[in-house]
């Protein structure tokens, strides 16, 4: 027997924002893989030790994760990765593989879902949880969507961020710490569209700017943007 491969999803920052089935499958997995890298290191980790005090107790399996842009660079690391989980699903434990936000976007457990299912054998399952935006508009007390009209989410830095601003509907930016001076420029170009930023969601550190004029600076890789039409 193969062990199972859970993807389970801490949410942004919030420990209470664990849902129910998360918090069920972190206890009864004996090991927890944590992804480790430059941005984040542990945090994913850390929110969930919150929810579920009993994983200081459990296995933790390591899995580099390198903060470059080298693809081939990338596809070793989650390789290597890759094989550490299988390795341990080969003796029949379960792996919980911790992931901020949400374990479907933009997430760095994929790059191992992905391996895993492809290798064959295997079963995987993905805890759904809330989305680092979905926390965002929450804690601005807005709406993300309007009738007929589609919802974009762009990663930060994504090259063609002026053109997809463009579209119609709201548009969410993740990871969009070094984006404000674009944005500031868009918004004067677009004097229809009001934008917020929300840094660090549901951590000690959260900042919350209801007006992109607030925002002092550059303001960290956890940083959502929300870009809205105005009524």
């Amino acid at each position: 027997m193969k062990g199972t491969l859970y993807g389970v999803s801490v949410g942004p920052g919030d420990p209470g924002l664990l849902t129910l089935r998360a918090v069920e499958v972190l206890r009864a997995c004996p090991v927890i893989a944590v992804p480790v890298s430059g941005a984040g290191t542990n945090l994913a980790l850390e929110i969930a030790r919150q929810a579920v005090p009993e994983l200081d107790g459990k296995e933790l399996l390591s899995l580099d994760f390198p903060m470059v842009h080298d693809r081939a660079v990338l596809a070793q690391s989650h390789n290597r990765a890759a094989a550490q989980v299988m390795a341990v699903l080969d003796q029949g434990r379960d792996v919980a593989m911790v992931n901020l936000g949400d374990a479907s976007i933009y997430a760095t457990y994929s790059h191992i879902q992905g391996r895993v299912l492809a290798a064959g054998g295997y079963p995987v399952v993905t805890i759904p949880g809330v989305p680092s935006f979905c926390a965002v508009a929450a804690r601005l007390n807005l709406g993300l969507t309007k009738p007929h009209l589609p919802l974009h989410i762009i990663p930060g830095g994504y090259p063609g961020v002026e053109d997809a601003l463009d579209s119609p509907g709201t548009k969410i930016l993740m990871k969009a710490g070094k984006e404000a001076e674009r944005l500031r420029a868009y918004l004067e170009d677009h004097p229809g569209c009001s934008a917020s930023l929300v840094k660090d969601c549901g951590l000690p550190t959260e900042a919350v700017y209801r007006e992109l004029g607030e925002v002092p600076g550059p303001t960290g890789y956890f940083s959502t943007v929300i870009v809205r039409e105005e009524d």
